[in-house]
């Protein structure tokens, strides 16, 4: 468990300081645990954590980092540290209102500071946004935390269901932007900073120049390319991984997860591994044999050990536990946490409550077809030699050499508008919902954008889904037992990735070249040359099949069929026909779904925290 609360409001204002007082008393006698990290005439910072490898509290003059902090250091022979905040470095990152620290530190943290010239507070979440940060303000004092049950303890105000957020979030899931699920509660996105002036929000901006990066300082070199995957990857790891001394990892048998595996395994800090795999019976999706391969060939290149348990998922999960799940401001993917759960117990790390994932891989590594590489090679170079090379191994993944240098020359060099896929799957035909939502661009886009720095919408769309929402690596806003490790979306990670156009990212034809050959001699070749991996369809059909009645409950006579965003006999008709032959709904149920009818019974039924029922 982690969590924090941090208040802030005028200090020349008699009304805004005696709230604060009450919110502050209220703090220390309804959240038991909590420490003070910082107490000043305008300010109060309150935190605790039951892990301090993954959370802890470091704090130099008005400064405060909330989480976990490491230095930029990476090569053959270097690992990133973890950073300790003395008086000069945290001076700096005071007076720049946090830029520094994106600039030169990478982790998982919120920071607080006070600008000395100005007076004014900051807070800022990190690139990778890992650590939720909600906001709210509460007549004269501002609120921003963790977790929104400690919220509700104290009071504060009332609250309005935002209602466009959770019909856009039907079609769009997994966006990490400022809305949540109430009116009155605003969320920091990954990068940005919020400037405090006299108690009160003043103005919000992003110091993340990842779109300059890609844009100013590619790496064109394939060999390069490769070569800093490999220290950069490695050192992300081996610095998470030297915070614990045992770890769990979740391994799959695909690419993604056996990386992280490899890295675990070569970490200088050797913590016990317990690598946890979980298998499908269904034809095609039984994937123990690559997960001991990937364990047999990482102990040998690293010479070392570790253990492999094996389930077997069951249809029988206990998804009638999604009601069971904490309030959240935003929506909860508890469902697909269900889903997916550990099974079994009586691992001799069983207790383990950190969890590494290889979650990220796919979007970081570059793993889709299309003709985004030749598209993305034109609208930086436009027509040369090089483009038809690039046009003809970009065809490989599917479309025409013709067809490809036609959307090169058209989108690239003409700068046509097209549409790239930003969806999440295909939505329900039962859904009422308006499937062209506006597209949202996140505060790193807006920053770079906003300095004048162009990328093509294809490697746009690549960083974006590199920031991967918090809500899917942790969905207990840090109130949880356990939390998820995604060393693949580390901040180093992203941005190295950020500056490989996407024609290096499918050299020679091939998805996920680079990290294929950053981690050669490391995993077995078999597992690098891997092309298909199964996917999860058998067993989300089982799933559906052993609960349909609770699902059919839940969307067929729920609360968003009452609202009109369900078609009732649509959904009906749509979940009773699931199965092997017709799993097309599958992904939509799980996903949104779900989730967002199970988020709106437990606040609907806990009426004293909203201003109005569901309508």
């Amino acid at each position: 468990m982690y969590r924090y609360i941090a208040i802030f409001w005028n200090s020349s204002s008699d009304p805004s300081v005696e709230q604060a007082r009450h919110v502050t008393e209220k703090i220390e006698a309804k959240i038991p645990g909590l420490t003070c990290a910082l107490k000043t005439t305008d300010a109060a910072i309150y935190y605790q954590s039951d892990d301090q490898g993954v959370f802890e509290c470091s704090q130099a003059g008005s400064l405060v980092i909330l989480g976990k902090v490491f230095t930029k250091k990476f090569g053959v022979d270097d690992m990133p540290e973890r950073t300790v905040f003395d008086s000069a470095s945290a001076d700096a990152a005071c007076n720049s209102q946090g830029r520094t620290i994106v600039q030169d530190y990478w982790g998982r943290y919120v920071a607080f500071g006070c600008n000395p010239r100005t007076k004014n507070w900051f807070a800022m979440r990190d690139p990778t946004g890992e650590i939720p940060c909600h906001m709210t303000v509460a007549g004269d004092v501002t609120v921003l935390f963790s977790n929104t049950e400690d919220c509700l303890k104290l009071q504060l105000r009332q609250f309005s269901i935002n209602w466009p957020y959770l019909a856009s979030s039907l079609i769009l899931p997994f966006r990490d932007n400022s809305q949540t699920g109430f009116k009155e509660i605003t969320a920091l996105e990954a990068a940005e900073v919020v400037t405090i002036e006299n108690g009160m929000p003043a103005a919000r901006e992003c110091h993340w120049d990842v779109v300059q990066a890609a844009a100013e300082d590619p790496i064109t070199d394939l060999n390069e390319a490769v070569q800093l995957a490999r220290t950069t990857l490695l050192g992300c790891i081996g610095a998470l991984a030297s915070q614990h001394t045992h770890i769990q990892l979740k391994l799959s048998g695909g690419l993604d997860s056996s990386i992280v595996l490899a890295g675990l395994l070569h970490a200088p800090t050797k913590p016990e591994v317990e690598c946890v795999h979980h298998y499908d019976s269904g034809i095609g999706a039984d994937e123990r044999e690559y997960a001991r391969m990937a364990v047999a060939g990482a102990c040998q290149s690293s010479g070392r050990t570790c253990e492999l348990t094996e389930y077997e998922r069951k249809p029988y999960c206990s998804l009638e536990e999604i009601l069971d799940f904490p309030r959240t401001a935003r929506l909860l993917y508890s469902s697909g946490y269900l889903l997916h759960r550990d099974v079994g117990s009586g691992s001799p790390l069983s207790g383990v409550s950190t969890r590494f994932t290889g979650v990220g891989g796919d979007a970081v590594f570059l793993r889709f077809k299309g003709n985004g590489g030749a598209i993305d090679y034109a609208w930086r170079h436009g027509i040369n030699l090089e483009l038809l090379r690039v046009a003809l191994e970009t065809a490989q993944s599917g479309d025409s050499f013709y067809g490809v240098l036609k959307d090169a020359i058209r989108h690239g060099v003409l700068k046509k508008p097209h549409s790239v896929n930003k969806r999440w799957g295909s939505p329900c035909d039962w859904l009422r919902v308006d499937a062209n939502q506006a597209e949202f661009q996140p505060a790193w886009m807006r920053h770079g954008l906003a300095q004048g720095h162009v990328l093509s919408p294809n490697k746009l769309t690549h960083i974006s889904r590199m920031v991967f929402p918090t809500n899917i690596l942790d969905p207990f806003e840090g109130a949880g037992t356990w939390h998820g490790v995604s060393p693949i979306n580390a901040q180093p990670v992203v941005e190295l990735f950020a500056r490989m156009p996407l024609h290096i990212l499918m050299a020679d034809a091939e998805d996920r070249t680079i990290a294929r050959r950053a981690f050669a001699g490391l995993l077995p070749e078999p597992l690098l040359s891997r092309k298909v991996k199964c996917y999860l369809d058998d067993h989300a059909v089982a799933v559906t099949q052993h609960h349909r009645e609770f699902i059919r409950n839940m969307l067929v006579d729920g609360i968003l069929a009452k609202q009109g965003y369900i078609d009732s006999a649509a959904a009906d008709a749509g979940i009773q026909s699931v199965s092997p032959d017709n799993s097309s709904q599958v992904l939509g149920i799980f996903g949104p779904q779900l989730n967002v009818e199970a988020w709106l019974r437990k606040w609907t039924g806990s009426q004293e925290h909203l201003e109005t029922a569901a309508s």
